[in-house]
């Protein structure tokens, strides 16, 4: 009997020797792991320093697990990662921060994101739900939102209060007057409309049109277009001639060549948190539907459905959808509107923290909004095209009537997906 106990003694341990050392291994493999993280997000080469050098760091010293950070320019440029990974069946790639305007095509044409089963705890923001959530699932959280602000040097305010104007409850045809002024008592255009090919223009002047009552942009020959159109041309000779020629206005602004401008939340927080005692931010202004308008955007974040890493991948979301994560990356890289209701509700009063809380209260205030929709169009580059020759002619002097803008919308409809 007692050899018998000795056996089973024996057994239990020798049991226990093979089986440990895969235990372990199942334990530790997530620490040697690397994931790789392609993102829509952080193309600005700032942007990806800190995610590279900040983010990414402490994630590895918390886990134990590596992430790489590919940044792709554009919708194309996914898709071209995600098609040759389809074809081969090998998956490279573990984790997906996707564009808003992508995200259907990623998982209803590539099949590239796996639906969650669990998402990390949060009250997030629902504006992106439409494409985020597919066939009752989600295979997105969302990470952020952003929108469009005016940004003004204070040298430009004492022209506005001659006209007595307030800048938080101005209109578009307010602002035309003002830069009109600002041009008649100078002699020089202040205000910077940045239309570098393939940039932003398209989205500077949709902000103009959903404020006039356009309902789905783009547009071009639209009652409510015309009206956007119209107040654009207005002012054509106070803004800068050299605007086809920038893609941002933050060198502009700097050098104090321009003044005024209407632009992406992330770049008038680049101008105010480097001089706020030299600028004002403000809500974009009021259009004759009575409210504001503004192009939104925002990014979610979603597992590669063929990830040999997805542990590891789940770890990462995990980390970077944390509060204190979330908000620094928000803070450091735009900032963003954050997608967490438990950030939003503690920002305090620092300009980033302003920007912020002000793209919030544009994207839930009275305000007329719209999405980018490069899914909609063959090549969104196109689209793009037609608004940068719409800015072209407009400061060339060019009539743009009801003729013009019926051949921008024929133009345009060609391009549609069918």
């Amino acid at each position: 009997m007692m050899k018998s106990r000795k056996t089973v003694v024996l057994v239990f341990f020798l049991l226990i020797s093979l089986v440990s050392p895969f235990c372990v291994m199942a334990q530790t493999a997530q620490k040697g792991e690397k994931i790789k993280i392609v993102s829509q997000m952080f193309y600005d080469p700032v942007q990806q320093q800190y995610i590279k050098e900040q983010i990414l760091p402490r994630f590895a010293s918390e886990t134990g697990i590596e992430a790489e950070l590919q940044v792709v320019a554009n919708a194309s440029e996914l898709y071209k990662v995600l098609q040759a990974q389809q074809q081969t069946g090998k998956w490279s790639t573990d984790i997906l921060i996707a564009h808003d305007s992508t995200a259907v095509p990623v998982v209803q044409e590539f099949h590239a994101a796996q639906a969650y089963t669990k998402v990390p705890a949060g009250t997030y923001i629902t504006q992106f739900d439409d494409n985020f959530v597919q066939g009752g699932k989600r295979y997105f959280v969302p990470l952020q939102a952003d929108v469009y602000l005016t940004i003004v040097n204070k040298k430009a305010l004492p022209y506005l209060q001659k006209l007595g104007y307030d800048i938080n409850t101005l209109t578009w045809e307010q602002l035309a007057e003002w830069v009109r002024l600002i041009k008649k008592e100078t002699g020089l255009p202040k205000y910077v409309f940045p239309a570098l090919a393939g940039k932003f223009a398209t989205y500077e002047f949709n902000a103009v049109q959903l404020a006039y009552g356009d309902k789905y942009v783009p547009a071009f020959n639209t009652p409510a277009s015309q009206a956007a159109f119209k107040v654009i041309a207005s002012m054509k000779d106070g803004i800068l001639p050299s605007s086809p020629t920038i893609d941002f206005p933050t060198a502009s602004l700097a050098t104090e060549e321009a003044w005024i401008t209407v632009f992406h939340q992330a770049y008038a927080n680049t101008s105010f948190s480097q001089a706020p005692d030299k600028f004002v931010v403000a809500p974009v202004p009021i259009g004759g539907s009575g409210k504001r308008g503004t192009i939104i955007g925002g990014h979610g974040i979603g597992i590669v459905a063929g990830s040999t890493h997805k542990a590891a991948a789940e770890k990462f979301i995990e980390f970077f959808l944390r509060d204190d994560i979330l908000y620094a990356v928000m803070k450091n890289t735009g900032p963003w509107i954050p997608s967490k209701a438990e950030i939003i509700s503690k920002l305090g009063d620092d300009p980033s923290d302003q920007i912020m809380k002000m793209g919030l209260a544009t994207l839930t205030g009275p305000t007329l909004i719209d999405r980018v929709r490069v899914a909609e169009y063959q090549d969104f580059g196109q689209v793009k095209r037609l608004y940068e020759q719409l800015i072209s002619d407009i400061l060339a002097g060019k009539d743009i009537n009801k003729q013009y803008l019926d051949q921008k919308q024929k133009e345009l409809e060609s391009l549609k997906v069918e």
